[in-house]
């Protein structure tokens, strides 16, 4: 027992005599990690901030600015925890005790938040972010956008497209308006409007918000959401589909200017329905979202840059009766309507507060015979609203019947 007693006076003594002496060299270390480390959170910082409002066009881009934004907070946060047991000094004869005892006997406080390694790895990080920079400023030249489809091209520069075409009863409309949004690059709206005035019945409205990448076929993203909407649309997907595949780019007329309310528009619908900007192409394409929320029946129903997909067109409501035919009076009422318009709108990007159980597919098939039977027991109505909501995307289904003349004379006498 005298030995040990021995033993432990003797390296306390040697452990007291090795602080004294060689406590004040052993100071700097930390404070020289700090230092390094707070020029790695600022180096970080610059390379976020300088890319902030620059385009970017490619998806790994946006990959690596995710993981750089994670790495700056993590670097701020261990600098806050470094701050604050820096500001916890003991007083001089406590130091004495903590290297003397044991520390069961007096507890050492934390000193590993910043570890050599720990600094080296943010010092490498803000290498990267200095890289960062480089590529996005060398992504932003538009030269070689020449090799690619000419449409894009123009887009990424910041140019309208227009385009308009007559052909006997039919005739199709074009409109892409592109402006840039911070955190998302170049975003742009979509309108395509096909009209056939021998049968009103196979017109159409699509409206479309996406972002823009140097890959993206803004036709082709177009004529695969027509085909995407339902099967229920595939007569007008069909044909849709069929003229912006065979869209002449030499007739594509390019302008300048952007409206500013368009552009605000186009800002808010971004916000609005894609909130994450990182949503789904954080961890890469066709992996899981950013935010970790599971599936849904929208996941990879239309293609990763769309945002917001809005159809709009007219059905008759006699070729969706959901009662028997012999209800004659049932018939002749629905016969009298004017065509029943329909708007379907889905968000694939957006994740709703109250997720339903419902399923969208079923809400698709049964939306308008269920509209029609709404009206029935509602004469007075003329809109019908339903919203499918998931943990990953939304969409939203309206019909409306269209005042009549008739209605519209009783109004007025009324």
């Amino acid at each position: 027992m005298e030995m040990v007693q021995s033993a432990l006076v003797a390296e306390a003594v040697s452990a007291a005599v090795s602080f004294l002496f060689t406590g004040r060299g052993e100071k700097a270390s930390p404070e020289r990690l700090m230092e390094r480390m707070e020029m790695a959170h600022t180096r970080l910082s610059l390379g976020l901030e300088r890319t902030r409002r620059m385009p970017m066009t490619i998806i790994p881009l946006f990959c690596l600015k995710k993981k750089l934004k994670d790495a700056f907070e993590e670097c701020d946060g261990l600098l806050d925890k470094a701050r604050d047991l820096r500001q916890v000094v003991p007083s001089f004869p406590t130091k004495i005790m903590q290297a003397v005892l044991p520390s069961f006997v007096v507890p050492k406080p934390k000193q590993d938040v910043l570890s050599s390694s720990v600094v080296a790895r943010f010092e490498w990080l803000a290498e990267e972010a200095d890289k960062f920079v480089r590529d996005v400023e060398s992504g932003s030249s538009l030269s070689h956008y020449r090799f690619l489809n000419p449409l894009i091209g123009q887009l990424l520069e910041g140019k309208n497209i227009l385009y308009h075409k007559v052909q006997r009863s039919q005739s199709c409309s074009l409109g892409i308006w592109p402006v840039f949004v911070e955190e998302y690059g170049r975003v742009a709206r979509l309108a395509f409007l096909y009209e056939d005035r021998m049968a009103p019945h196979k017109s159409f409205r699509l409206m479309l918000a996406l972002r823009l990448y140097e890959s993206t076929n803004i036709v082709g993203v177009a004529a695969q959401c027509l085909q995407s909407i339902g099967a229920q649309f595939k007569p007008m997907a069909k044909v849709g589909a069929g003229e912006l595949t065979r869209l002449p780019t030499q007739d594509v007329m390019y302008c300048d200017s952007v409206d500013s309310l368009c552009w605000d528009e186009i800002v808010r619908m971004t916000t609005k329905w894609s909130p994450d900007p990182m949503c789904c192409i954080a961890n890469g394409i066709n992996k899981p979202c950013a935010n970790n929320t599971i599936s849904s029946e929208l996941t990879g129903r239309f293609p990763q840059e769309v945002m917001f997909v809005l159809f709009k067109c007219c059905f008759s409501a006699s070729d969706h009766c959901s009662r028997s035919s012999s209800n004659e009076a049932y018939i002749n009422t629905i016969r009298a309507w004017p065509p029943l318009k329909l708007s379907v709108g889905f968000a694939p990007h957006i994740s709703p507060n109250l997720p339903d159980e419902s399923s969208l597919h079923q809400i698709e098939e049964g939306i308008r015979r269920e509209a029609i039977d709404y009206f029935i027991q509602h004469p007075e109505l003329t809109d019908y609203e339903m919203d499918w909501n998931s943990a990953h995307g939304w969409a939203s289904f309206r019909v409306s019947k269209p005042i009549t003349e008739t209605r519209r004379g009783l109004k007025r006498r009324r």
